[in-house]
C-alpha cells in the first residue's frame, strides 16, 4: 500500500473561497486523473454537511474544477460564508441597510453601492445546527481516511 500525501488549503481568490487540493500520485499516473476528480467530488460532498445552508445556493453554486484539484465556493459570498464573521462597510462602519423598490415593496438586505467590506470581531450566527465557518476543516477531519480508501481503490484498479 503507497503512503499517501494528501494535503489542502483554503483561499480567498476573486471574491470566491477556493479549496486547492492534490494527492501525490505520481507513481501511478494512468489512474490519477481519475482518482483526483473523485477526491473534489468527495472534498464537496463532505463539506456541504458543514456549509450554511438558508437557501441552499451556496452549496447548488459550488462545484469541482481544475479535474479535482480546485473546489471552488462562489463568492462574495461563499467568502463572507467561509470566514464565518459579520461584515460591514469599510467606511460607514454599518451592515446592510433594507431596500424597498419604488412601490415600497422590501427587497431585502443591500450595502451601499461601491462598499468594500471588512470583517468585524462578531461571528455568523448559522441556522444548520452543523455549519461553521471554514467548513473545509473540519470536513477534512472527519472524513480524511475515506477520501485515501477512496483514492487508493481507484489508484489500485477500483472502479
Amino acid at each position: 500500500m503507497p503512503n499517501w500525501t494528501i494535503s489542502g488549503k483554503a483561499a480567498f481568490v476573486k471574491g470566491m473561497v477556493q479549496v486547492d487540493i492534490n494527492v501525490d500520485l505520481s507513481a501511478y499516473p494512468e489512474r490519477f486523473a481519475r482518482a483526483q476528480q473523485r477526491l473534489g467530488e468527495a472534498v464537496l460532498v463532505s463539506s456541504k454537511v458543514f456549509m450554511p445552508l438558508l437557501t441552499g445556493s451556496l452549496q447548488q453554486r459550488s462545484y469541482v474544477d481544475d479535474g479535482g484539484r480546485k473546489v471552488v465556493f462562489p463568492g462574495p459570498y461563499g467568502r463572507y460564508q467561509y470566514g464565518g464573521r459579520v461584515m460591514v462597510d469599510s467606511v460607514t462602519g454599518k451592515g446592510p441597510a433594507l431596500i424597498h423598490d419604488r412601490n415600497g415593496v422590501e427587497i431585502g438586505l443591500r450595502f451601499r453601492k461601491g462598499a468594500t467590506l471588512v470583517p468585524t470581531e462578531r461571528r455568523l450566527n448559522y441556522s444548520q445546527p452543523t455549519a461553521q465557518a471554514e467548513w473545509f476543516q473540519p470536513a477534512k477531519d472527519k472524513d480524511l481516511p475515506a477520501w485515501v480508501a477512496e483514492c487508493d481503490r481507484i489508484i489500485k484498479g477500483g472502479a
